[in-house]
C-alpha cells in the first residue's frame, strides 16, 4: 500500500503538468491561435523587412545571363 502511495504521489504531478499542457495545447489548435499569430504578426513584420529589399528588374535582363544579380 504505501509503494501505491508513493507512485501516486510521484506521478500525480507529473500528470497535472501533462494535463495542463494537453489542455493549453488542445486551445492552441483547436481556435488555430498559431495561424493567427502568424497571420497577424510575423507575415507583417517579414513582409515590412523583406518587401524593401533591392531587386533586379527582370524585364531588363538579357536572354542567356546566368548570374541573376550584379556584382
Amino acid at each position: 500500500m504505501k509503494v501505491i502511495k508513493f507512485l501516486f504521489k510521484l506521478l500525480w504531478p507529473v500528470l497535472k503538468i501533462a494535463g495542463i499542457a494537453y489542455l493549453i495545447l488542445f486551445i492552441v489548435f483547436y481556435f488555430d491561435l498559431d495561424g493567427k499569430l502568424l497571420y497577424t504578426v510575423v507575415e507583417p513584420n517579414l513582409a515590412r523587412r523583406y518587401d524593401k529589399m533591392p531587386r533586379p528588374d527582370n524585364t531588363q535582363t538579357p536572354y542567356g545571363k546566368t548570374e541573376p544579380f550584379e556584382k
